[in-house]
């Protein structure tokens, strides 16, 4: 039986090792939301995939649907933050970020606001040159778009002051 193979872009925002070398990955997709992903042999030196497939690599993926999740077949990297000194700080607020949307979506849902919103974090983050002061702001500011954008919050407060405590409040209220 052929399986349909779908092409989407996606950033990879987790990975876990399962079995002798094979991996899981959380990739928030643009058709598809998030998406739990396995990758056969991933680790093994002979992959082609591996190189591709780290996280918080941005790239084009091509999966296969089965019943229980989804099966990567193709990677192809178009941008990934490789740590040096200028990109240490950058990656500890994507990782934050990255976190709460693991925490806070449940189940595959496509969501084209999120999908931009997430897209151009990371383009700011990783593309761009964020002053050391600012990405703590820019950190407190994504949150609270994507917690918003995800429904956990009506409106956001316009101060810096009420934003965190907004912030909060949002995520104990939805028990996750």
């Amino acid at each position: 039986m052929a399986h349909q193979i779908y092409l989407t872009e996606g950033i990879i925002l987790k990975k876990k090792d399962f079995g002798e070398a094979d991996r899981l990955f959380w990739i928030y997709t643009e058709k598809f939301g998030m998406i739990m992903a396995s990758a056969k042999g991933v680790r093994l030196e002979k992959s082609k995939l591996r190189g591709n497939l780290d996280v918080f690599t941005y790239g084009d993926f091509a999966v296969i649907s089965s019943k229980d999740f989804w099966r990567l077949v193709d990677a192809q990297e178009t941008v990934s933050p490789k740590l040096n000194c200028n990109s240490v700080e950058q990656t500890k607020v994507f990782t934050k970020i990255a976190n709460l949307l693991i925490r806070m979506i449940k189940g595959e849902e496509r969501n084209e606001e999120l999908w931009n919103q997430l897209k151009n974090l990371f383009s700011k983050l990783f593309k761009g040159s964020i002053p050391q002061e600012n990405l703590k702001d820019l950190e407190i500011k994504s949150i609270a778009a994507i917690l918003k954008t995800l429904g956990y919050m009506e409106e956001a407060p316009a101060s810096g002051k009420g934003l965190i405590p907004a912030i909060n409040r949002a995520i104990k209220e939805s028990m996750l």
